[in-house]
Parts: structure tokens; sequence; C-alpha cells
């Protein structure tokens, strides 16, 4: 029991990984488009600061020029003017040079911006390409599932509809056997028709070498009291281990693929108020699980 815990902790733990990754992946794509467009943006208003820089610094120089000239003209008479001038000139040269700075460093930053656009660009293309392969693995998960139970249904036909259901659930597929086609009351031994059931299931699971199984079983909340079995906790896991020995034995199934699990009364599916509603929880549930080998190596994948 505290393996098939754990076992399932981590089988839990993994498809809240899956899930949390699937949001993730969309979150961060919605999230990288956003912040190309901001960049794209800051690029646009980088560019047109430089241009107007640009415009600046060609004015100034033109400016420099002409008051150069008038300062030759001028020549000694004008030396407290030229002085002046000079002065002046020293400060628009000053104002140059912090002009030149201020546009390598702009120039610089753009730069970066571009290249920042285009790492993003790259890890959206790249985060774009996972989620499509996740996708489709995911698409094929589900084709798999629907057709592992068209299988199975196809396998079990032979049987009332009542004491065998096949159906899906949670990108899983759930066969219920009722205890009167496994087990006299109380019993833990497998009646005849029952194992012919199990053996069958056998043989289809026994074509699908990637699908985990699990045994559970369950029971009403009336007690049990006999010398063999304690209560119904003890009945429930003595009939899913009876359960697997069949799978194993008669139907050949590799032990490794098979989960024994017992819930006594703690799943009902109906009212145990009436006797209808107890020969409903009185059942074996066989839980038929596809691996997620593929689905968990592209979410681990750099």
């Amino acid at each position: 029991m505290k393996k098939y815990k754990e076992l399932e902790t981590a089988k839990a733990v993994s498809e809240q990984k899956l899930e949390g990754k699937v949001a993730d992946c969309e979150t961060r794509n919605s999230s990288l488009l956003t912040t190309i467009a901001e960049l794209e943006g800051r690029r646009a208003f980088l560019e047109n600061q430089i241009s107007a820089l640009i415009d600046s610094l060609t004015a100034c120089r033109e400016e420099l020029a002409e008051n150069e000239a008038f300062i030759k003209s001028l020549g000694d008479q004008l030396d407290d003017q030229k002085r002046k001038l000079a002065a002046e000139l020293e400060t628009k040269n000053k104002m140059l040079q912090q002009k030149e700075i201020e546009l390598n460093n702009a120039m610089a930053r753009a730069e970066a911006e571009r290249a920042n656009v285009e790492k993003l660009r790259s890890e959206l293309e790249k985060t774009s390409d996972r989620v499509k392969k996740l996708e489709r693995e995911l698409n094929n998960k589900d084709s798999a599932v629907l057709a592992l139970k068209e299988e199975i249904s196809k396998a079990l036909s032979g049987f009332d509809a009542l004491d065998i259901q096949v159906e899906n659930r949670n990108g899983k597929v759930y066969v219920s056997m009722a205890e009167k086609l496994l087990f006299k009351s109380g019993s833990i031994t497998v009646d005849p028709k029952g194992k012919e059931a199990l053996v069958k299931l056998a043989a289809a699971l026994n074509k699908k070498a990637d699908v985990q199984v699990t045994v559970e079983g369950h029971t009403d909340n009336k007690p049990m009291n006999s010398e063999k079995i304690k209560d119904n906790w003890d009945l429930s896991v003595l009939r899913a281990t009876s359960i697997v020995r069949i799978l194993t034995q008669d139907g050949t199934m590799n032990g490794s693929r098979i989960t024994a699990n017992g819930r006594g009364d703690t799943q009902p599916v109906a009212s145990n108020d009436t006797p209808e509603g107890r020969a409903l929880n009185r059942r074996t549930e066989i839980i038929l699980t596809p691996r997620l080998d593929k689905i968990l190596d592209i979410i681990n994948s750099n």
C-alpha cells in the first residue's frame, strides 16, 4: 500500500506538472509576444531620437563653420569679439561632444535592443515548436485512449452491460465490473464467469504493452466480520489481488504493468442507504492508463 500510494502520488504530481507546464507554455507565449511588441515600439522611439540627434549635430557643425569664418574675417580689430566667440565655440564644442556621446550611446542601446528582440523571437519559435509537439502528443494520447476503450468494449461485448461498464474518464479507460459477476457475497474467490471476462480483458491488454493497469477493489459500507477478512479494507485489497493473479497467471499479463489497490467503502458511486446503491458500490474498477513518456520528454526538454 505504501509503495502504491507513492506511485499514485508521483503519478498525480506528473499529471499536475503536465497541466501546469502546458498552461505555463501558453502564458509564456502570450508574454513573449507582448514583450516583442513593446521592444519594437522602443526601438522605433530610439531610432527617432537618433535621427533628431543627427540633425542637431549637423546643425551644430554648420553653425561652428560659420562662426569660424566670421572670426577669421574680423581679424585683430575684433579680438574682444573673437574671445567671446571662442568661448561660445568652446561651449558648442562641448555640446557637440556631448551630442556625439549621446548618439553613440543611443546607437549602442538600439543595437542591444535589436539583439534582444532577435533572442526573444528565437525563444518564442522554440517554445511554439514545443507547444505544437506537446499538443500533437496529447492528441495522440487522446486518440489512443479512445481506441483502447473501443477495443476493450469489443473484447467484453459478450457480457451483460449491467455487469461490465467501459468508459473514458480523465484521459484513462475505466472498466467497472459488478460484484455479482466476479464474487459471491463476502468472498475473495473469482467466479468462473468473472474469470472468463478477466481472461478476455487480459488478452486485449496483452496487445497494448504500453498501457499500465491498476486494479481497485470497492465495497459498500456494511461491516465485515469474519476470521479471514477483518474489514472492508481487507476485503477490497484481497479481491484486487485475486483479480491480479488471474490477469497474470491465466491471462499471462506482465505483473510489472499491474498494481493492486483496495479502496474499501471510501469511494461510493451511489448511496449506501438502499440495496441497489450498495450493489453498485460493490464493484471492481480496472483502470487503464497509457504511458506518458513522450509527453514528459517534451516537457522536460530544454
